[in-house]
């Protein structure tokens, strides 16, 4: 059952990326705004909670005295 479910979500995401990259495309070819500033967006935003999960992982992580040896 994971085997396929796992190809049912493979398929879901390798259909949505082609649409995206037809609407992506009939976005640049009508010269639109949005076809650049959308994705960007995305990424930007994505690096930055990149960079917030990281920086909240380094402040809760517990620091342990080293030890004496």
């Amino acid at each position: 059952m994971g085997a396929e479910r796992s190809h049912t979500y493979g398929m879901v995401i390798c259909a949505m990326s082609a649409f995206l990259a037809l609407v992506f495309s009939i976005g640049v070819m009508k010269k639109s705004y949005y076809a650049l500033a959308l994705p960007v967006l995305g990424g930007t935003l994505g690096a930055l909670y990149i960079a917030f999960w990281i920086g909240r992982a380094l402040i809760t992580t517990p620091i342990e005295p080293p030890s004496d040896d």
